[in-house]
């Protein structure tokens, strides 16, 4: 696991390796094979422990390669384990997603985003 997904994990209590995540990925260049046999391969080097305790991999992405990445993972790397790769979303920190079950026929999925909104005053919620 790279130094910034542990941090990134720690700072959200998600270090339990047998509990999924999902990874928010901003994905800017071309889809080139080599482009996405890295990042595939770093995702499953980064949660190898995640996989082998039968959690799905669950990839968000902002671009049109989330099926490009499924397919690179399941045909080109042969990963047993279930995988979730929904695009075309934008995230922010913070943000909770509810991915719900493929739509038959289309392949889709329905997905709710959910954002924290924090007080701008700590007189929120104290009785007067």
């Amino acid at each position: 696991m790279t130094a910034a997904l542990r941090t990134a994990l720690t700072r959200f209590e998600h270090l339990d390796d047998t509990k999924p995540v999902a990874i928010f990925y901003r994905w800017t260049e071309s889809a080139t094979f080599r482009r996405l046999d890295m990042f595939c391969r770093g995702v499953a080097a980064a949660f190898a422990d995640r996989i082998a305790a039968g959690c799905p991999i669950v990839l968000i992405g902002n671009s049109d390669v989330g099926g490009l990445i499924g397919v690179h993972f399941r045909e080109e790397m042969r990963i047993e384990a279930t995988i979730v790769s929904i695009d075309g979303i934008e995230l922010q920190e913070f943000d909770f997603v509810d991915i719900g079950a493929m739509l038959e026929g289309s392949g889709s999925v329905p997905a709710i985003i959910k954002s924290l909104v924090f007080p701008t005053t700590d007189q929120v919620g104290r009785a007067a």
